[in-house]
């Protein structure tokens, strides 16, 4: 099934008025901390509502379930028991971690199957069921995962369905007190829907809260590696701008759009009837489509079900592991290779050298390998993925991200060596460095960013008024803002050839405004001005960019115009312009540290690359050269040249906050969080103020 546009849409659009869930489970980490009818944050200090308990007298000390108000206990409560997810907690008082590292897939799992049954959709009768294949409207997958559990018993999927389906049975036999009889058939063809349909509900900071299923007006929407739509999440406070949805079904037969099919018309019911009975539908969060390009008439609306900053063969393995099909869209099918996907997969460029009889290949392209060499290019690209989990792994699991920190640097600098044994026994040496936009590359500058930024703060609380550790702080701090910056540059180039990537991007951009305003206002910087105090130091008189119209655009928050393609490229060339020509001027002084920044000549512009990477004397002599700020003299010369670096970092920040607050409005609209959030930091820093 697939849905279409109704008319001609320009990018920045929503597509559909608020789409209310079917059903919604939170993530068992967050069922303390949010209310399970409506998601909205639990008060604090907690003033809470417990589901009534009915005749229970002891009631199990394991159940989680929370509510923010007696509407939503009333509202949710009779799901809650009547569709054993009671019983589940009583059960599994835990996540089943062998088989479900959170227990909300199941229990949203529970919860639908409680629906379909009273409204007739599913049935029990002497182990026949109706359609498994499609409820609802919505597609199961059922058979293609059964049929993997009778060929391959060692599949990931179907083993989670088999094991996950057995623990829903437990609970509907126990909710009924009756003795499992081994047939849970029904159980896997739901918990199947729910791996094929539910999405992450995420809150306003993009922290995922739960689950949920969403009609076929969501359900419908295809996958794309290259989408023309994105969605949001909104609340009751958040209606949406449009009454009427202007994408439709389309007819199977001829995939014109506005012509119902009977399983449509069967969900028309299935909508009407969930209307009635109530639940945690009617004020949990809803979701909004809006388009992310132009999309013309009759044209089928896309999205993604990844990330869309991974390679091919990436995507590729997700989508099956996940959903069960293979993507076909047209960047996917795309011969040759399309430039972003051909950047996030290559190594770097082709020269070989004869070394002892023995091949040394240098920098070598992937797309250049011969098909046989397709296998040990998957075994490199698994070597370096090991090494970027591992240092991820430092990071986030064992708090140090200084070893984080250490591993990166050297899986971006290092020379990496692979060796191929040919038929005659000879050996091939294949010599590469990680190309500076690819995937690899990418997940490492993200990570750098914030384990800079996590370093300082671990550093100055050892010592926050040591001149040795505050300036050891601030040369982190200026790597954490050239690692944004670079990932935000790198990402946004990708983007001019892929424009569904807008949605990380904003993300990016505003991260390395932030970072760039944060190393700004650093208290280091009296270390250079010798004593002069950041208070004394005002900024006021550089707020205004003579370049671009970005400040006074957001000022008067110009940025509905007729022509959105032709205002979001006119923003975007504006925007450019002015901070690369501001980037040259302070990026010899970010990367004073060395490091791999030192081969990066331009975060911005990436025309430096030409034809092949740099080489090995190229990087060495980079990554030894004097700063800018070396050149200077000391005294009030220092100072001068140190006054100057602090306001371009300034102005450069206050365009990249801008900047990704704009992209956030054409994905999200103009009550974005990001939006938000810039006006904050720009009210903090007096630009909007008066």
């Amino acid at each position: 099934m697939e849905m279409r546009a109704k008319e001609d849409i320009p990018i920045g659009q929503d597509l559909t008025p608020p789409i209310p869930p079917l059903s919604l489970s939170l993530h068992h980490s967050t069922l303390l901390s949010h209310c399970s009818s409506c998601f909205s944050p639990l008060p604090h200090p907690p003033s809470l509502h417990y589901p009534p308990f009915f005749s229970l007298k002891n009631p199990n000390p394991n159940h989680f379930i929370r509510y923010c108000s007696l509407q939503c206990s009333s509202l949710d409560s009779p799901i809650h028991f009547s569709s054993s997810e009671f019983h589940f907690f009583h059960l599994f008082p835990q996540p089943l971690y062998t088989t479900f590292p959170t227990s909300s897939d199941l229990r949203l799992s529970l919860r639908l199957l409680h629906r379909f049954q009273t409204l007739h959709l599913i049935q029990e009768s002497n182990g026949s069921f109706l359609n498994l294949e499609r409820i609802g409207g919505l597609v199961t997958n059922f058979r293609k995962v059964m049929f993997l559990e009778e060929h391959c018993s060692d599949d990931e999927l179907s083993g989670r369905i088999r094991d996950g389906a057995k623990a829903l049975a437990a609970s509907r036999r126990m909710c009924v007190g009756l003795e499992t009889n081994g047939e849970y058939t029904l159980e896997a063809a739901v918990l199947c829907l729910v791996l094929t349909n539910a999405v992450e509900v995420h809150d306003k900071d993009g922290r995922s809260l739960g689950v949920g299923v969403y009609d076929v007006t969501f359900s419908w929407v295809n996958h794309s590696c290259s989408p023309n739509a994105s969605y949001r999440f909104c609340t009751a406070s958040d209606s949406g701008g449009i009454l009427e949805s202007r994408i439709c079904p389309a007819a199977p037969e001829t995939g014109v759009a506005g012509i119902e099919s009977e399983s449509i018309s069967s969900n028309t019911k299935l909508q009407k009837s969930m209307s009635v009975i109530g639940g945690s539908e009617a004020c949990g969060p809803k979701i909004i489509f809006r388009s992310i390009k132009s999309i013309h008439e009759s044209e089928e609306v896309l999205i993604t079900y990844t990330d869309l900053l991974q390679p091919k063969v990436m995507r590729q393995s997700e989508l099956w592991s996940k959903y069960r099909f293979s993507c076909c869209c047209k960047r996917c099918r795309a011969m040759p290779t399309t430039y972003i996907d051909h950047c996030l997969q290559v190594k770097s460029y082709g020269l070989r050298t004869l070394v002892r009889k023995e091949i040394l290949i240098l920098n070598l392209v992937c797309s250049n390998m011969a098909s046989g060499d397709n296998f040990y290019g998957d075994h490199v690209m698994e070597k370096l993925m090991d090494c970027l989990n591992d240092a991820i792994d430092d990071f986030l699991s064992f708090n140090s991200p200084k070893n984080c920190c250490e591993k990166l640097e050297i899986l971006l600098t290092q020379d990496h060596v692979n060796i191929l044994l040919k038929p005659n026994g000879e050996k091939l040496h294949q010599l590469f460095r990680l190309h500076p936009l690819h995937h690899v590359s990418l997940h490492a500058y993200m990570t750098l960013a914030s384990a800079y930024k996590v370093s300082v703060s671990e550093l100055l609380a050892v010592d926050p008024e040591g001149d040795e550790h505050q300036t050891e702080a601030f040369n982190m701090s200026r790597k954490s803002a050239a690692y944004s910056l670079l990932l935000a540059g790198a990402t946004q180039h990708l983007l001019e050839s892929e424009s569904s990537l807008i949605v990380p991007v904003s993300n990016f951009w505003t991260t390395a405004g932030e970072t760039l305003l944060s190393l700004v206002r650093s208290s280091t910087w009296d270390l250079f001005s010798k004593g002069r105090h950041i208070e004394d130091f005002s900024f006021l008189s550089y707020q205004i960019c003579g370049k671009c119209m970005l400040l006074d655009r957001f000022r008067d928050n110009s940025t509905g115009t007729p022509d959105k393609n032709a205002e979001f490229a006119e923003v975007t060339s504006q925007f450019l312009n002015c901070v690369t020509d501001t980037t040259q001027k302070i990026w010899g002084f970010l990367i004073e540290e060395g490091g791999y920044l030192k081969v990066v000549e331009d975060p911005i512009n990436f025309r430096w690359l030409g034809s092949r990477m740099p080489s090995l004397t190229h990087f060495a002599a980079h990554a030894t050269s004097p700063g800018a700020s070396d050149k200077t003299d000391s005294g009030l010369e220092a100072e001068e040249y140190h006054n100057k670096i602090r306001v371009k970092l300034f102005l450069l920040g206050i365009h990249c906050l801008i900047y990704g607050a704009f992209l956030s409005t054409v994905w999200f609209g103009p009550n974005s969080p990001l939006m938000s959030k810039v006006e904050s930091l720009l009210c903090v820093e007096g630009i909007l103020n008066g």
